[in-house]
């Protein structure tokens, strides 16, 4: 993303401070998902959301 362009947000953060965050975050997320409990709960939450469009498929 360009350094001069500022995307426009639902709430007040600046995009400067949002970067910021992700650097922070992107690392420990990517840990956690390569360990085998990150995978593991990533295939439940997989499921899941499996399991709800179905069942809103079948209640229209």
């Amino acid at each position: 993303m360009p350094k001069n362009k500022q995307q426009k947000t639902d709430f007040d953060i600046p995009e400067y401070q949002l970067e910021s965050l992700a650097r922070v975050l992107l690392p420990i997320m990517q840990e956690y998902l390569s360990s085998e409990q990150g995978q593991k709960d990533f295939a439940e939450w997989q499921q899941s959301q499996l399991n709800k469009q179905s069942n809103k498929k079948e209640s229209r």
